[in-house]
């Protein structure tokens, strides 16, 4: 296959301590890094990885409001996660959200993040979940791959 005609996975963990991963359609990982703080820098870091990757499905966990988290706290996630979904419309991608509890019962995962990096090493086990200067697995990063996972298994 062309590299022009592959389809790429962009797995998307919003969260402030969440992460961004590219899958090809044949299921390998391509990228993956903790996701950029501020708003620039994720906006610069999507617009680089669409440029980089034609054919690219935007996958994105659905933000939702968590159990004792303020106003403000709410409010500036949904202001972060708004950042995916704009530069999907501005750039043309294709744009999925994802509820967890439905990419995660594809895997049989709980809301145990061991449980995501233990499920991820399974699936991608040439993945290093262990970022730059850290000395334990990244949750984010194996969630955004599993995210894409789903994406690319569901043929969006």
């Amino acid at each position: 296959m062309q590299k022009e005609n592959l389809k790429y996975y962009l797995g998307i963990d919003p969260g402030k301590k969440g992460a961004l991963s590219i899958l090809r359609q044949d299921g390998t990982p391509q990228w993956w890094a903790r996701m950029p703080q501020g708003k620039p820098e994720i906006i610069d870091t999507l617009v680089n990885l669409i440029q980089e990757h034609p054919h690219l499905v935007m996958v994105v966990e659905l933000a939702q409001a968590m159990p004792g988290q303020g106003v403000t706290s709410c409010f500036r996630y949904g202001h972060h996660f708004a950042t995916f979904e704009d530069v999907a419309i501005l750039l043309k991608i294709p744009y999925h959200e994802v509820r967890p509890a439905v990419w995660k019962k594809v895997f049989g995962l709980s809301s145990d993040k061991r449980l995501s990096t233990s499920v991820c090493r399974r699936i991608f086990p040439k993945v290093d979940l262990i970022p730059p200067r850290c000395r334990t697995d990244h949750d984010g990063i194996a969630e955004a791959l599993l995210i894409a996972e789903w994406g690319r298994r569901r043929n969006l």
